[in-house]
């Protein structure tokens, strides 16, 4: 459950386009804080994430360690994912192996969506004044009953409320435009499975 919870934020959050630039600054290194809670039951979620990026988001990876409880089981994962152009890697830990796949192109031939004013207005979003994260002035949209502070295209924190409960992310360490080793981007020597194939075999597997 968590894993959509990390990811609908981070790739909500990274928003590129094939052609342009993802974010306003150049690189990044950001930790954030991440909870959810279910509001009808004890459940929850919570942990951090490492945000690394350069090239104004064309290379990206994100590091997250998180803990969920869930019908009194209490687990803890670790799920790393890397964006380079407009591939996406996904490490299971678990099984060690990255699956790889293409981020999906739209009509304009957006791979991500940018998050800058045009398009949150586009989608609905509506400007409701500048906020400070961290020292940073950040515009504050209000799309739905989600919440998101944005600095230069930066997501740096984010409410979402829905009937099942609420989430948070936060950054608490954000530094721009600073030099990131190559190291930071490196992923574990495990095999990479392609998910295009794998979903092709699961076809031709069901087919009688």
């Amino acid at each position: 459950m968590y894993k959509k919870v990390i990811l609908s934020f981070f790739v909500s959050a990274s928003f590129l386009l094939a052609q342009e630039k993802a974010y306003d600054v150049k690189s990044a290194i950001i930790e954030f804080n991440i909870v959810a809670e279910d509001s009808a039951s004890k459940d929850y979620s919570k942990g951090k994430t490492k945000l690394y990026f350069k090239d104004f988001g064309t290379l990206e990876l994100s590091d997250s360690t998180m803990m969920q409880r869930y019908f009194n089981d209490i687990e803890e994962e670790r799920v790393v994912t890397k964006i380079e152009n407009s591939k996406m890697y996904t490490v299971d830990f678990e099984n060690e192996v990255i699956f790889s796949s293409n981020l999906a192109f739209d009509e304009e031939g957006s791979s991500r969506l940018i998050l800058n004013k045009e398009n949150l207005t586009n989608m609905g979003a509506k400007f409701v004044g500048i906020e400070k994260i961290l020292g940073y002035d950040c515009e504050v949209w209000q799309l739905g009953d989600d919440r998101i502070w944005s600095y230069k295209g930066v997501a740096l924190k984010q409410i979402s409320k829905s009937s099942s409960g609420m989430k948070i992310v936060e950054a608490k360490i954000a530094n721009f435009n600073i030099d990131i080793k190559d190291d930071k981007f490196r992923l574990p020597k495990y095999p990479v499975k392609q998910m295009d194939e794998m979903i092709s075999n699961v076809e031709e597997e069901g087919e009688f």
